[in-house]
């Protein structure tokens, strides 16, 4: 897990490497070598990235799960029967 809240941590500064590697593929000047070199390391930021963001997804999920209040079947059910009928 420590490494997943690494990624967390320098998240940020990857993204911005990620979009300056980006601009430096859109210039025509580059090699073909150059331009697979910068596209390899786009992509692996790109994973990086993306595997930041999915931890984070999943804990704010995990956080939204603890906050929200359980309700009981009972508690369900008694809501669903309305004032002055027979709950059979």
């Amino acid at each position: 897990m420590a490494r997943t809240t690494d990624k967390l941590k320098s998240f940020e500064s990857n993204y911005e490497k990620l979009e300056e590697l980006v601009a430096s593929l859109e210039n025509t000047d580059l090699t073909l070598k150059e331009s697979l070199d910068l596209f390899e390391k786009a992509i692996s930021l790109s994973q990086t990235c993306e595997s930041a963001l999915t931890y984070a997804k999943q804990r704010a999920e995990a956080l939204a799960d603890l906050a929200s209040p359980v309700v009981s079947v009972d508690e369900e059910r008694d809501e669903s029967v309305e004032e002055g009928t027979l709950d059979l």
